[in-house]
């Protein structure tokens, strides 16, 4: 059977094809449009370029100056962009976006004001309101309220969500506060912001809860924190001293801790008036702490140091359960014709404190010194009369100190340096008052001989000079 076309066959198919060619031309031709489209965003939301029929290397160029092929938006206008790439024909072709208009919903941020302090006295009350919200925002309080403003009079957190479900725009913040309602029983808290007992001098730093009206410790200081000086003035009475404060709120209601807070300087003792600087002591004499009173429960023991002169930076530590120290139960041992730094600090259940001044001690043999010894620095002349007279450090390489332990102190001492050849070198008077007699810095090297005569008492030593 043979196939015949009419006019308006033709017509028909034409029109077909034509309208096939139209869309497949459409359909290879480059675009670029924006996504989403909006109109109603969030504010920071990101905003596409999307391109159809466009390779690459592609270039974007929006209409705020972005050149990325994303943007986030942050503020209301109409936005596009403009696009620069290859085609499938390979040609360079540029294509435009149109016009979007956007309305940008900002993010709530949420914050809570009040109309008065936060801390309340009794049966006062405090309104909070919820900022950062827009005309269109919504409020959720975690006590039930649903507006931006609410009224509590009870201790607890207020936490407002604010939300914005606006168009495609759905975003939410929080925000809390504490409300403190004080009764009538309140006692105001105080803080150490560190040891309540210290070295003296020393500060003891204390601090309030924050939030009053006003401050007033019993030391007279009015800010929320103190630094009090504990230098034995304020409180001389064992070192102590009870510190007391006074809160007032929303200046109608105070309230005061009565009881306090005690807080203490301990002294910084070192060894008693007849102890230090005493060079005529023996090995197995005591010595004595200035004392460190008692505080509460705890009685305080004593921490002497020994540091011998010519050995400095090497310490030994004796600790007492009383203000003696006998120096034969040091150990290591004292020894005689020494000289030692000495000082002490204080244990308070079991917590050290702080060293006092360094005192220095001489330390001199124990009974007779026989003339045959191969050991002795002093040759005794008159046993009867004997003056105990003792020369340390010997030998030296600086300076002699010369003790007498069994002077007149109504008579005068002489003292006579002399060279192994009998020449004399120095002459002194020793002087009872100061306790000791030192010389000796600017002698040789050498053997000397030194002699001390006090009426019919006299007394020879032999001392050698060193380097």
């Amino acid at each position: 059977m043979k196939t015949t076309f009419t006019n308006a066959s033709w017509k028909y198919v034409l029109g077909v094809l034509l309208v096939i060619f139209s869309l497949n031309a459409q359909a290879q031709s480059p675009g670029v449009t924006i996504v989403p489209s909006g109109p109603i965003v969030c504010a920071g939301s990101k905003l596409d370029a999307v391109t159809v029929n466009l390779n690459q290397p592609i270039t974007y160029l929006w209409s705020n100056g972005a050149t990325t092929s994303s943007i986030n938006i942050f503020n209301t206008g109409f936005y596009r962009v403009r696009v620069t790439g290859v085609d499938n024909n390979g040609a360079t072709v540029t294509v435009r976006s149109g016009w979007f208009p956007f309305l940008v919903i900002p993010q709530p941020n949420a914050s809570i004001s009040a109309n008065g302090p936060l801390n309340l006295c009794p049966g006062q009350s405090v309104t909070l309101t919820a900022n950062g919200g827009q005309f269109y925002s919504s409020y959720a309080w975690n006590n039930g309220a649903t507006t931006r403003n609410t009224t509590v009079s009870q201790t607890g957190d207020y936490t407002v969500t604010i939300s914005n479900n606006f168009g495609s725009c759905n975003a939410t913040s929080s925000a809390t506060v504490h409300v403190e309602q004080f009764d009538a029983g309140y006692v105001p808290a105080i803080i150490a912001d560190g040891p309540i007992t210290v070295c003296q001098p020393g500060y003891i730093n204390l601090h309030a809860d924050t939030g009053f009206t006003n401050y007033l410790w019993s030391t007279g200081a009015t800010s929320q924190a103190v630094s009090i000086l504990m230098d034995g003035t304020q409180a001389p009475i064992l070192d102590t001293m009870t510190v007391t404060l006074s809160v007032t709120i929303n200046n109608q209601c105070t309230f005061t801790n009565t009881d306090g807070v005690v807080i203490r300087s301990v002294r910084e003792p070192k060894l008693g008036t007849n102890y230090c600087g005493n060079f005529g002591l023996t090995a197995t004499d005591s010595i004595r702490s200035e004392v460190v009173l008692t505080y509460l429960n705890f009685a305080p023991q004593y921490d002497f140091e020994f540091e011998e002169t010519t050995n400095p930076g090497v310490t030994w530590n004796y600790l007492s359960n009383t203000r003696w120290c006998n120096l034969a139960n040091v150990s290591p041992a004292i020894q005689a014709n020494k000289f030692y730094n000495v000082r002490i600090r204080a244990v308070i259940a079991g917590i050290p404190y702080c060293y006092g001044a360094f005192c220095q001690i001489g330390v001199v043999p124990n009974g007779p010194v026989l003339e045959n010894d191969n050991n002795a620095s002093t040759l005794r002349v008159d046993a009867s009369n004997e003056l105990g007279a003792v020369v340390f450090p010997n030998p030296s390489a600086e300076s002699f100190k010369l003790v007498l332990r069994n002077i007149n102190a109504d008579q005068p001492a002489i003292v006579r340096v002399s060279d192994v050849s009998g020449r004399l070198v120095s002459q002194y008077t020793y002087d009872a008052t100061a306790g000791y007699l030192q010389f000796g810095e600017s002698l040789n090297n050498g053997i000397y001989l030194v002699t001390v005569e006090q009426g019919n008492a006299k007394s020879i030593s032999r001392v050698v000079k060193t380097n």
